[in-house]
Formats: C-alpha cells, structure tokens, sequence
C-alpha cells in the first residue's frame, strides 16, 4: 500500500465543528449519556482551546428535538417523547466544561446532519472555509452524517479518532473505517494538532 503524505491543515481555511456536545449526551446519569464521554471533557477543551488559539473558525451544534418537528426520531426513540435534548433546558445546553467563548459560533440543528435546513454552508462559504475538523456525538449518527455531507459539499474532512464518542465500540470502529476509506481523514487529536498551521 502506498504512503499517503497528508497536507496541512490551514487554520485560516478551517472550521472545527463540536457536535451536540450537550449536557443530555455529557453529564452523568443523564437521559442519553454517552458512554466514557464524561472523562473525555478536559480532553475535548485542550483541543478547542489549541484550535481557537491558531485561529480556527469555533462551530458548536445543539440537537434540537421534538416529537413534533422531528416525528420519525418521535418513532425510533420513543424514550424521548417526554423529555431530552429540549430547547430552553439544561439538557440542551453545551457542557459548562467546553462552553462557547464569544468569537464562537453556536447553530442549532433538527436533524443529524448539521447542514440539513442550517445556516452552516453559508457560514462556512463566507469565511472561505476548505477543510473541516469534526469531533463530538455520537460517532456514527451525527458526526458520521456531517461528515459525509460535508465531503457532497466539496470540504476537505478531518475527522478525529479519539474526540469522536458512541454507545458501542464497534460502530465507533465502523464508522472510523467509513470515513477513511470514502468520505475523509482519519487522526488522533495529536496528529491533528500537528498539521493545523
């Protein structure tokens, strides 16, 4: 198999998305936690804080849910008929630990993919924006669902191993060799850091 020598990533050319991060996924006990993501906070705002510092644009996505807007997730995941992922709670919120600074962007979504019916492709063309770095929840929902749109869109993705969280390891896996082989870049956060300049 040949060497792939990767290009840099251009940090004024580049959006790092922050997918749901959001307490009803983060926070311990809560109606939807993402397995181990809890431990992974610290992890997540050293990596935030290193992209914003080299000047990357700072995206944050919300899910915002409703049996009435969002009727066939009302169907799949009838646990949240009542309660999660609302507008107006603290569920919905970003986790205090990883919380927007005032330069970031914060977009609110209906559905998985963070460029469905979003202002994220016109926020992405004003800053002429080529190269998108994904990190977040779930791995194999949202995350994988922004990724492949992005790649329709023509956007360079990079997405990242160990800042991308699931319920199961092995989808996690799944959706790491998906992205690889058809829709991006795979890399630890480490090796991401390396290449922004």
């Amino acid at each position: 198999m040949l060497k792939v020598n990767l290009p840099t990533i251009k940090a004024n050319k580049t959006a790092l998305l922050i997918i749901d991060m959001q307490n009803d996924f983060t926070e311990k006990g809560a109606i939807i936690e993402v397995t181990n993501i809890n431990k992974a906070l610290t992890k997540f705002k050293k990596f935030i804080d290193y992209c914003r510092k080299k000047g990357v644009s700072i995206i944050y996505t919300r899910h915002n849910y409703s049996p009435q807007t969002n009727p066939i997730e009302a169907k799949l995941f009838p646990e949240l008929n009542k309660k999660g992922l609302r507008k107006g709670t603290y569920g919905f919120d970003i986790s205090d630990s990883i919380k927007p600074e005032k330069d970031d962007m914060v977009l609110d979504k209906n559905r998985y993919d963070a460029f469905y019916k979003t202002k994220l492709e016109k926020i992405l063309k004003s800053k002429n924006i080529t190269d998108i770095i994904i990190i977040g929840t779930m791995t194999n929902v949202c995350c994988e669902s922004t990724a492949r749109s992005a790649m329709y869109r023509d956007y360079s993705v990079w997405f990242v191993s160990d800042l991308n969280f699931t319920f199961d390891k092995k989808q996690h896996h799944y959706t790491l060799e998906t992205i690889k082989t058809h829709f991006g870049q795979v890399l630890n956060s480490s090796k991401i850091l390396e290449k922004i300049v």
